[in-house]
């Protein structure tokens, strides 16, 4: 949590310091703003401040590493979101199927609108699986002092020092630590063994979902190597191709799921399952969303497939 990390660099006594937690409690303007990280907390500190008028020049964002994000309209489980929630994983799948090589799948990932980036002359390296607005985006790219020297190594009264650079700072200018990582550790365990379970996603994108289907595969089968059969864990994202390999898990969990019948009746009727609220009451007669429906079925085997090529590019 931002507001109880300990930053993995020095800071100086005399360095004016804080987590994004204490933004709000700022009561004088400082002379200027640095943000310390590119991640969705320090999205969102450089949109609160520019949300709170702070000039964009006032603004400094020291930012380690380019993200791929998710645009957030493609994420929404409602009905009138359909053509952009399913057809933008329909465009995901296409992307999978086609692609030659990582790259280029990057490349068709954001050109089909599911991957999403700040800055389009900065090629990403990270992947994070964080939301944004294309509103947003907008904003941020309004902040034109964008530091990319690596991580910082230590913040005294008159510089940062980063990885491969020096850049001046003062007194008079706040520093927002927005560094800490969402989790510590993103190692993965095996979920069920004996008597303990380890939730880990199961699905990306969806702890909550997950924790529910471990804890109705724990109540519903015996036998830890039947359990652990339905519940590959799903490794979370760090760098770009990370996506790659959790995507192949998440697959790889589907089609296991797809195989006992009572697993799919109860994804299908649990409410924390987006795409069956999605597809509920689909009616063959509405060409325009089955035909969706039919790019998913057909570009997801071939997606499968290809990712196993895609990943011995990266191994």
């Amino acid at each position: 949590m931002p507001s109880t990390h300990l930053p993995n660099f020095s800071v100086a006594g005399d360095v004016r310091f804080m987590p994004l937690n204490d933004l709000p409690k700022v009561s004088e303007a400082p002379a200027g703003y640095v943000v310390i990280g590119a991640g969705k907390t320090g999205i969102d500190a450089c949109l609160w401040l520019l949300g709170k008028g702070v000039d964009p020049d006032a603004i400094t964002w020291i930012v380690s590493r380019d993200a791929w994000l998710l645009d957030r309209r493609n994420t929404q489980i409602a009905d009138e979101f359909f053509f952009e929630t399913m057809g933008s994983y329909a465009n995901q799948m296409e992307s999978l199927a086609e692609a030659e090589s990582p790259d280029a799948l990057f490349e068709k990932l954001e050109e089909t609108g599911y991957f999403v980036r700040i800055h389009p002359d900065v090629k990403p390296s990270m992947f994070h699986a964080a939301t944004i607005s294309r509103p947003e985006i907008e904003e941020l790219r309004r902040i034109k002092n964008v530091i990319r020297l690596g991580r910082v190594k230590s913040i005294s009264r008159d510089q940062i020092v980063l990885d491969k650079g020096v850049v001046p700072t003062s007194p008079e200018i706040l520093h927002v630590d927005c560094s800490a990582s969402a989790l510590a550790n993103i190692g993965i365990k095996t979920i069920f063994t004996g008597k303990t379970i380890t939730p880990q996603m199961v699905r990306p994108y969806q702890p909550v979902f997950s924790a529910a289907f471990i804890a109705h595969v724990e109540l519903s089968y015996a036998g830890d190597d039947t359990k652990n059969r339905f519940c590959a864990p799903v490794p979370l994202p760090n760098h770009d191709t990370d996506f790659l390999r959790f995507t192949a898990v998440s697959l790889a969990n589907q089609y296991q799921w797809n195989t006992e019948p009572a697993l799919r009746a109860w994804i299908a009727g649990n409410r924390l399952d987006g795409p069956s609220k999605l597809l509920q009451g689909l009616k063959p007669d509405d060409a325009e969303k089955m035909q969706v429906v039919k790019r998913i079925q057909e570009s997801v085997p071939r997606a499968a497939a290809n990712l196993q090529r895609l990943l011995q590019q990266v191994s």
